[in-house]
């Protein structure tokens, strides 16, 4: 596993505190700092924003403070050293396994997508869960992301497009041989709902794959050639054994 990943960090040092101290900064001002990223990196953080009122946030128990000195005093009275941060949550995303703090009301979209950079999960619907293109593979099942909150997802294990691209799994090619996509932005969705569909029913009929669709939209209207590809998707699987 690269540097990059965490297992298991759901402590939180001073150290790591101060570093990781949620700054919210407004106004008409530059504000910058800098914070330990999900994947553990510190970064520097530069924000232009229109309000003038700063506040820095409490990582352990999300209170709001008007200046870094009042924060450092909080956590020392309140927060033992190695306190358990709040809303710690272990996931394993295409086979790498990644640690977070979420916020409660944080999306299992919002987290794949913003923070983990898996652009493949949309939001087509405004987070209604109408359209299927945000679906992803939890622990086997197709489930839309944007109705499902990411600290529910502790221990899951997900999958997304990218991992089954990367898995080269048969859906890719067949899926482009059968000009599935027009404008696209819904296919990584067709597709997550497509490998959930073969991974349990290995020959499956077309009435099974429309079923499987059904809360998936395209707006540019290829539902025609999704059935064949899936088909085709099944029959190169079952030659691989």
């Amino acid at each position: 596993m690269s540097e990059e990943k965490q297992k298991t960090p759901k402590t939180i040092s001073r150290r790591e505190f101060l570093k990781d101290a949620g700054i919210v900064v407004g106004g008409t001002a530059v504000g910058s700092a800098f914070f330990l990223s999900a994947c553990g990196k510190e970064v520097e953080v530069t924000k232009t924003v229109t309000d003038t009122v700063t506040k820095y946030v409490c990582p352990v128990c999300s209170q709001e403070f008007s200046s870094l000195d009042a924060l450092k005093t909080h956590f020392d009275e309140a927060h033992e050293e190695g306190a358990v941060a709040e809303n710690a949550i272990n996931i394993t995303v295409n086979g790498d396994e990644y640690s977070f703090a979420v916020q409660p009301n944080c999306t299992l979209r919002d987290l794949l997508r913003n923070k983990l950079g898996l652009t493949s999960i949309k939001d087509m619907c405004g987070g209604y869960g109408a359209c299927g293109s945000c679906s992803v593979i939890v622990d086997g099942r197709p489930v839309l992301s944007c109705l499902v909150l990411a600290i529910d997802c502790d221990g899951a294990n997900i999958e997304t497009t990218e991992g089954i691209s990367d898995n080269n799994h048969p859906l890719i090619e067949s899926y482009i041989k059968h000009y599935c996509a027009q404008c696209g932005y819904c296919i990584p969705g067709f597709i997550v709902t497509a490998k959930a569909l073969l991974d349990t029913n290995h020959n499956p009929s077309e009435e099974d794959i429309m079923q499987a669709f059904a809360g998936n939209i395209c707006r540019c209207g290829t539902y025609p050639v999704h059935i064949p590809a899936v088909l085709e998707a099944a029959g190169e699987l079952s030659k691989g054994g």
